[in-house]
């Protein structure tokens, strides 16, 4: 039957009074066809009497990591079946979610933590006005969205407790995750000279260098020289602290010279791909296990987190089984 036909056919129905209005609402051949002459394509489930199309198919993918980075007209069946069983499972949760209670002062909360992402006022309300949105329009999708959250959590809650034992047992089976390896404290006072510079740059800043390596040796401060001649802007107004970091994470080089070192001592200048660097050693940590007091924090949300995960998609699972009606993908 064509679309005409299905208009005709609700046109009629609606004169002469054969359908109710609840029957229009709940019938999934009228809602199908109606989906398809509003464009929104045809009706994939029916949760709670709320209909979810091809279009909200289509509109939950382009919005996810899915298809972030890619162009792609039509999504393979198994990830619209996903996106699609995501949607049914929101909507249940939104119906259920109705009676949920949500306080002025956390829905205030929410709206300003929204707010404080914007630099300015101004710049806030055009973004609010080019997503076609007011202050009341935002408030009430929040609240929605709250209820929802509120809604889940107390569903989930149970789940989620991690007990003492749980967290000992993660713990003696995942030993090397709380090893802490050789971690060194440096400062530095550096000036860039990365391969592509002319050779005639890279030889002036070997020979500033140098010169502050003779200052540095004749008894000057080396935070005051870091402070007025380091091109690191992240850590010349301090010294040119690098803070604690292991072998993996600087250039071998760079680690082999500060490793020479005794705490305390400045070395000579070395070149790294980066540029020209002049040390100085603060402290070493030597390489060691964390105990399961200080693992504790981490071992519990690791694993509140895969409880989480587990409980989030049982009720996924759960909430999709309240579907009306559903259509083959």
């Amino acid at each position: 039957m064509n679309r005409v036909t299905g208009c005709l056919l609700f046109a009629i129905g609606a004169v002469a009074g054969i359908f109710s209005g609840e029957l229009a609402i709940r019938s999934v051949f009228l809602r199908d066809e109606l989906g398809g002459l509003c464009g929104h394509g045809h009706l994939l489930a029916l949760v709670h009497g709320r209909g979810i199309y091809d279009a909200d198919v289509d509109r939950a993918l382009r919005e996810s990591d899915y298809l972030s980075d890619i162009e792609r007209i039509e999504a393979a069946p198994v990830e619209r079946g996903s996106a699609l069983s995501k949607l049914i499972a929101n909507a249940a949760a939104r119906s259920h979610a109705l009676s949920e209670k949500i306080s002025r002062a956390h829905l205030t909360h929410e709206l300003d933590l929204l707010r404080s992402q914007f630099p300015n006022a101004r710049i806030w309300r055009e973004s609010l006005a080019r997503s076609h949105l007011s202050m009341a329009s935002l408030s009430k999708m929040l609240s929605s969205d709250l209820r929802i959250r509120q809604w889940v959590e107390q569903r989930i809650a149970h789940d989620v407790d991690v007990s003492e034992e749980e967290c000992h047992r993660f713990y003696d089976s995942h030993l090397k995750i709380f090893f802490v390896p050789e971690r060194i404290s440096v400062s530095h006072i550096f000036l860039a000279a990365p391969p592509e510079d002319a050779p005639e740059i890279v030889e002036a800043k070997r020979n500033a260098i140098e010169a502050l390596s003779v200052r540095l040796a004749g008894g000057e401060d080396f935070v005051r020289l870091a402070a007025e001649n380091s091109e690191d802007e992240a850590t010349k107004l301090h010294g040119g602290d690098l803070d604690y970091f292991s072998a993996a994470r600087m250039p071998p080089d760079f680690v082999e010279a500060a490793l020479k070192l005794h705490p305390g001592e400045t070395g000579k200048p070395i070149r790294t791909r980066l540029g020209f660097h002049i040390l100085k050693l603060i402290d070493i940590q030597p390489a060691r296990q964390k105990t399961f007091d200080e693992a504790r924090n981490d071992v519990a949300i690791e694993l509140a987190n895969q409880k989480r995960a587990a409980a989030l998609q049982k009720l996924i699972v759960d909430l999709c089984s309240e579907t009306d009606y559903r259509r083959p993908l």
